[in-house]
C-alpha cells in the first residue's frame, strides 16, 4: 500500500504550472537541419542530413518483430518512418519481402545462397562472415566514416568499440553492428501474484522456492475454477532465444550459462557443455514429468506458449524485460491479472544468481556490394537515432505512439543508445514515487511516466500496463538494474570479434543439436545423454572452435 499511495502522488503532480506539458510542436520536416550544425562548401565536411535533389532507392528486408502493429491506413511499405525518408532525405525504401522472426533467420539464407541480395540487410554473425567470404558486401569503412553523424558515431562506439570490432575483417569495416545493451538481454522472472495471493505464498527468492510454487500453481487449483486447467512454469519449443518462456533464466539459476563464452580465469569455455547445465536439465526434467510444465512444449512456439499466458493456463516464466506487452490485452479483459518481475532466484539461498548477458551486438546491418548509394543507408541510420534519441527527438512520433504503436520497429536501419532505457526507469520511477518532478522527464520518458500512471489508474489499454511493468516502480528494467548491473550479478560473453573461421562453418550446427539434445533429456530423463552430447560437441568441431577462441582471448590480453 506504501508503494501505491507514493505512486499515486507521483502520478498526480504534473509539471510546474499545474498541468501535464503537452508536447511542443515542432516542423517535422526542417527541424533535424535546423538543429544540426551542417556541413559547409568551405570547411569540406559532408552534410550527413542532406536531402538527395533527385530521388533515392534503397531496397531492403524486414524481420516482423513481436507485436508489430500499425496505425489504421498504414503499413510497412507506408508508415510515418517510409514518408519521413522521403521528406527528410528523398529516399525512397522498397521492401523485397518481410516475415517473422522465427523465419527470418531462414529466408536470409536463402538470398545468401541464392545472391539475391538487397541493398541493406539485418544479418546474425554467421552469416556476416558468410557474406564477407563470398563478397557479397561492401567495405563500409570510409564510406561510415564520412557519414556517420557525431551522435551516431558516439553510440556506435559506446561500448568502448566492441560492436564495431565484430564488424570489422583483416581492418576494415564490413557492417554496422546493430549496438544494444547487453545489460537488455539479462532475464527475470516474470510470476503471476495473483495467483500466489490465492494460495497465501510469497514471492520466490531461492531456486527451492521457484519450485515449490510451481508445484502449487500446477496442484493447487491457483485460479479458483475447480478444473486441473494449470501448470507451473512457461517453456517453448526452442527453449531459450525468444526472450519469452525463455529458460535461459533458469539455467542461470543452476550457475550454467548455455549460449555464450564463459571466462573461467585460466580458458574460455563454452557454456552449454558445462557440468552446471546437467544439473539444470535434471530439475526440468523432473518439473515436465510432474506436470510443472506443458506437455506439449516441445511443438508449442513462443506465439502459442503466449496463448496459454493469456488464458490463464500458467503462472510462472523466465524472459525479457518487455514480456508483458504480449499480455497486455489478457490485463485488459481481467484487471486481476497481475504479473511481477523479480531477479533469478538463488540456488543456495544465499549467493545471487548471475544473469548471462550476450555480446553488445549479436546483429548487423550490411551494405551489398552492389548498392549504389551506401551513404543513403547511413544518412537513413543518422535520421534513426536523431529523431528517436537526439537533440531533436520526437519520441511520440518516432518511437512509441500516444496509443501505443511501436514504431521504433519500422525503420529500415536502427540503434539505440544501450543504456538509455535503464535511465529511463530511474526517471519514472523517482516521478512517480513523488521523489522527483515530472519536468525532469524528457519527451519519452514523459511518455512511459504517462501511460504508466494510467495504469495506475486502471487503465490498462494501449499498452498502458506493459508500460508500467518496465518502467515503473518494481518493474522489470529497475529489477535487472539493481539487482545484477549495480552489484556486478552478471556473467558476460568472453567472445565479441566476429565469428572465427571454424564458429562460422560449424556452430550452427552444434548449437541446433545441442538444442535437440536438451530437448530430449528434458523429456525422457536420460542424464547421461549429456554426456554423449558433450563428447560428440567437442569431436564434431566445438574443440576446434574453443581453440580459437582461446587463441583469440589471448591476444585481448
Amino acid at each position: 500500500m506504501v508503494m501505491t499511495a507514493a505512486a499515486v502522488m507521483g502520478c498526480g503532480s504534473q509539471s510546474g504550472d499545474g498541468g501535464t506539458a503537452a508536447p511542443e510542436e515542432k516542423n517535422t520536416e526542417n527541424n533535424v537541419e535546423s538543429s544540426v550544425e551542417s556541413g559547409s562548401e568551405e570547411s569540406g565536411e559532408v552534410d550527413v542530413f542532406a536531402r538527395y535533389d533527385e530521388p533515392v532507392e534503397i531496397s531492403s528486408v524486414k524481420n516482423l518483430g513481436a507485436g508489430m502493429q500499425f496505425p489504421e491506413g498504414d503499413s510497412l511499405e507506408d508508415n510515418v518512418w517510409t514518408r519521413y525518408y522521403e521528406e527528410a532525405l528523398n529516399i525512397k525504401v522498397n521492401w523485397v519481402w518481410s516475415t517473422n522472426t522465427e523465419q527470418y533467420a531462414q529466408k536470409v539464407n536463402i538470398a545468401i545462397t541464392s545472391d539475391d541480395i538487397p541493398d541493406v540487410m539485418q544479418v546474425n554473425a554467421s552469416q556476416l562472415k558468410m557474406m564477407y567470404d563470398n563478397g557479397q558486401i561492401m567495405d563500409v569503412t570510409e564510406v561510415a566514416e564520412a557519414n556517420l553523424a557525431p551522435f551516431t558515431k558516439e553510440v556506435l562506439n559506446s561500448d568502448g568499440g566492441l560492436a564495431m570490432q565484430a564488424a570489422t575483417f583483416d581492418g576494415r569495416l564490413y557492417a554496422i553492428p546493430k549496438i544494444g545493451s547487453p545489460l537488455m538481454t539479462a532475464k527475470v522472472l516474470w510470476v503471476r501474484t495473483d495467483w500466489l495471493d490465492n494460495l497465501g505464498l510469497e514471492l520466490p527468492e531461492t531456486v527451492e522456492d521457484m519450485r515449490n510454487i510451481a508445484e502449487a500453481f500446477t496442484t493447487q487449483d491457483p485460479d479458483g475454477n475447480g478444473v486441473d486447467d494449470t501448470y507451473g512454469l512457461a517453456v517453448y519449443k526452442d527453449l531459450y532465444g525468444s526472450g519469452y518462456a525463455d529458460l535461459t533464466g533458469f539455467f542461470n539459476a543452476y550457475n550454467a550459462y548455455p549460449g555464450i563464452w564463459v571466462d573461467k580465469g585460466d580458458e574460455v569455455v563454452w557454456g552449454g557443455i558445462q557440468p552446471e547445465v546437467k544439473d539444470a536439465m535434471a530439475a526440468l526434467h523432473e518439473m515436465y514429468a510432474a506436470g510443472q510444465i506443458d506437455p506439449e512444449f516441445g511443438v508449442k512456439d513462443a506465439n502459442k506458449v503466449n496463448e496459454d499466458v493469456s488464458a490463464g493456463r500458467c503462472g510462472m516464466m523466465f524472459g525479457d524485460f518487455w514480456n508483458m506487452a504480449w499480455i497486455n490485452d489478457a490485463k485488459i479483459k481481467d484487471p486481476s491479472f497481475e504479473w511481477v518481475p523479480v531477479a533469478i532466484p538463488s540456488l543456495d539461498g544465499t549467493t545471487p544468481a548471475k544473469a548471462q548477458l550476450s555480446a553488445s551486438t549479436v546483429d548487423f546491418y550490411v551494405i551489398s556490394a552492389d548498392c549504389e548509394h551506401p551513404e543513403a543507408v547511413i544518412k537513413m541510420l543518422n535520421l534513426q537515432l536523431e529523431k528517436s534519441y537526439g537533440e531533436t527527438a520526437e519520441p511520440e512520433v518516432y518511437n512509441i505512439t500516444p496509443e501505443g504503436f511501436g514504431t521504433y520497429q519500422y525503420p529500415v536501419v536502427s540503434i539505440e543508445p544501450p543504456m538509455k532505457n535503464f535511465t529511463a526507469a530511474q526517471k519514472v520511477t523517482a516521478v512517480i514515487n513523488g521523489e522527483a518532478d515530472p519536468d525532469t522527464l524528457n519527451d519519452e520518458e514523459r511518455g512511459y511516466y504517462e501511460m504508466a500512471c494510467k495504469s495506475l489508474d486502471g487503465d490498462h489499454k494501449d499498452n498502458n500496463w506493459h508500460q508500467l511493468k518496465m518502467y515503473g516502480p518494481g518493474g522489470a528494467l529497475g529489477v535487472i538494474y539493481d539487482n545484477y548491473w549495480v552489484s556486478g550479478n552478471v556473467v558476460n560473453d568472453a567472445y565479441y570479434a566476429a565469428p572465427t573461421e571454424a564458429m562460422a562453418e560449424m556452430l550452427p550446427t552444434l548449437k541446433k543439436q545441442q538444442l535437440q539434445d536438451y530437448t530430449n533429456i528434458i523429456l525422457e530423463g536420460d542424464l547421461d545423454k549429456f554426456d554423449s552430447f558433450v563428447a560428440n560437441w567437442n569431436q564434431l568441431g566445438g574443440e576446434e572452435i574453443t581453440q580459437e577462441v582461446n587463441d583469440w582471448h589471448a591476444e585481448q590480453n
